[in-house]
């Protein structure tokens, strides 16, 4: 039986997952991710991998497969993580060095917005369907796929944290740090946390209410738009902030039925979902990234 190695690298932690090539999970390990040197973050991933394998009785050769979702721009082709705002490889060849460790496996690179976008895809056995999966953490960014492929465009496709929400960014508007920052301004407090935030509104304190409503607002009107441009089967609501507070979800779907008046799109809120795989879509995605890889998706006969 084959094994598979999968990964989440962000700003924040390393997390890898050791699988079968039928899905079963053999072992997980998270770690705090480097953010000065490479090569310290690259024998930090080896040392969580390596880890995996020894605990469950394997040898590099036993492993086929490693997939690995990345932020920022990253060379799939090539395998190469072009740049990472919060991590240190810059034009690092991730491939090339993987692959002189791990002659047998296959290699996957992406960005990690792809990479949990296939996880909820591949989650829902969608083969023939059109999902939007947009993720809320520390930016605001959506990946687009149709009948089993992703729609990159000329390479930028799903920046929406650069859309305009009034005089500012989406991005700049409704982001983590966003509400975050302007949580502290309104309580005049510089240590005041999201959690705490949200437990404001929780609790319909005023201040808290106003912050959230006006993020909910925003992000509304940019699903309403993606839903007028691409009629997709549905809406997939995912990262940190919506993973953590789903009433958020629940909101947006609430908000964006005021704007859904006419005939033909009433209801339509109905296709806006919550992440499936939360914390763990990325991971997911990287497992069937290398099951099927994209453009490659069986698609099964409906004869």
């Amino acid at each position: 039986m084959g094994h598979r190695l999968v990964a989440d690298i962000g700003g924040t932690k390393v997390a890898v997952s050791l699988m079968t090539a039928d899905g079963i999970l053999k072992g997980s390990t998270v770690k705090p991710t480097e953010k000065e040197d490479p090569e310290i973050l690259f024998a930090l991933f080896i040392s969580a991998c390596d880890e995996l394998c020894v605990v469950a009785g394997l040898e590099r050769a036993h492993i086929d497969g490693i997939a690995i979702g990345l932020p920022g721009i990253v060379d799939r082709e090539k395998g190469i993580a072009v740049y990472q705002n919060n991590l240190p490889w810059h034009g690092f060849p991730v491939k090339d060095r993987l692959m002189e460790l791990f002659p047998s496996a296959e290699i996957e690179i992406d960005n990690d917005v792809y990479m949990a976008a296939w996880g909820e895809y591949r989650q829902r056995s969608f083969h023939r369907e059109t999902m939007v999966y947009l993720t809320l953490s520390t930016g605001i960014s959506c990946a687009i796929i149709h009948e089993g492929k992703f729609i990159r465009g000329a390479g930028m496709a799903g920046e929406i944290g650069f859309s305009l929400a009034g005089e500012e960014s989406l991005e700049k508007h409704v982001s983590g740090p966003s509400m975050e920052g302007k949580g502290q301004i309104a309580y005049c407090n510089q240590e005041l946390t999201l959690q705490a935030i949200m437990e404001l509104y929780y609790k319909k304190d005023a201040r808290a209410v106003a912050i959230v409503d006006e993020a909910v607002r925003a992000l509304a009107r940019e699903v309403y738009h993606t839903l007028l441009l691409l009629d997709p089967h549905t809406i997939v609501l995912g990262g940190g902030v919506f993973n953590h507070h789903p009433p958020l979800v629940a909101a947006v779907q609430k908000e964006l039925s005021t704007y859904l008046q006419h005939p033909l799109f009433k209801g339509k809120e109905e296709r806006i979902e919550a992440s499936r795989h939360k914390g763990e879509a990325g991971l997911w995605g990287a497992f069937h990234y290398l099951s099927k890889r994209e453009g490659r998706l069986e698609i099964v006969s409906d004869l």
